[in-house]
């Protein structure tokens, strides 16, 4: 049975209506894994879910990553990451979210070869102020570039490292600039700051080019800023937005996955 949905504001993603994540079974699965190979981002609301529950889900939709970063997993599920301006009683730091600070746009995991198709977001605690979550469609950076622009990016591939946060082996990598959904045919820009350069391309040149991209990328239509509320649960496909995580007051504490789906129903190189 399909889920009952109603699309975002902005039409961006779409909020599943009286869904109980905690009871999980594989039909659930398999709607969800088609609802968000249709809309890219799904909303649960009202949602009252354990780490168990988080990673039960999880693994549910497909293989569950452990994070790059080690210091925010959650210590009784290594898969569950942490993201937190939170002290335990001792002091130790719960997560690596700062307050009063911007997040950057990416897609959760470039740096890896193989990034992880989904990401979940769990509100534990929302902020007094701000720290919403921004969304940004690379379906709709794409179908704004010009026809030459999209023959010239068919076979660019870009390249990536990790950051100083992931622990992991800080070699480059490179992903395709366009990638395309098996079911829907429909194509997505996969470029963002975090882009290092384009193969095959000089410095200067792979800077211009990134720019010029992400200047289609990033307007404002593109966008939508998901306020959170205590509760509320996102999962979302990596290869159709970017997102960034915005300035905040007070306390904050998401939870989060990595989750490899089915690769015969998300993006692949164009």
């Amino acid at each position: 049975m399909a889920l009952k949905t109603n699309p975002i504001e902005g039409g961006i993603g779409a909020e599943v209506i009286n869904f109980d994540l905690s009871d999980f079974d594989r039909d659930s699965a398999d709607d969800i894994l088609t609802a968000i190979s249709r809309f890219g981002l799904l909303l649960f609301r009202r949602q009252s879910l354990t780490d168990h529950h988080l990673y039960e889900m999880s693994k549910g939709l497909g293989k569950v990553e452990i994070p790059a970063n080690s210091s925010s997993r959650s210590p009784g599920f290594q898969e569950v990451l942490y993201i937190s301006n939170l002290h335990t009683a001792d002091g130790a730091p719960i997560g690596g979210s700062t307050p009063g600070t911007q997040g950057g746009w990416h897609s959760d995991q470039a740096f890896r070869k193989s990034p992880a198709t989904l990401s979940t977001l769990f509100c534990v605690i929302a902020p007094e102020t701000g720290g919403g979550t921004s969304f940004c469609s690379k379906e709709r950076g794409y179908q704004s570039l010009s026809d030459a622009k999209k023959q010239e990016l068919k076979d660019l591939r870009g390249q990536y490292m990790p950051g100083k946060s992931h622990d992991v082996e800080k070699i480059e990598v490179t992903h395709a600039a366009v990638l395309k959904c098996p079911q829907t045919e429909r194509k997505t820009l996969y470029v963002s700051p975090s882009t290092r350069g384009f193969e095959g391309m000089s410095e200067v040149s792979s800077d211009a080019l990134k720019e010029e991209l992400l200047g289609y990328q990033l307007r404002e239509e593109h966008q939508y800023t998901h306020n959170w509320r205590m509760g509320d649960m996102l999962i979302y496909d990596n290869a159709q937005f970017l997102h960034r995580r915005e300035a905040y007051d007070g306390f904050r504490f998401l939870k989060a996955t990595r989750v490899f789906a089915d690769p015969a129903m998300f993006a692949v190189p164009n």
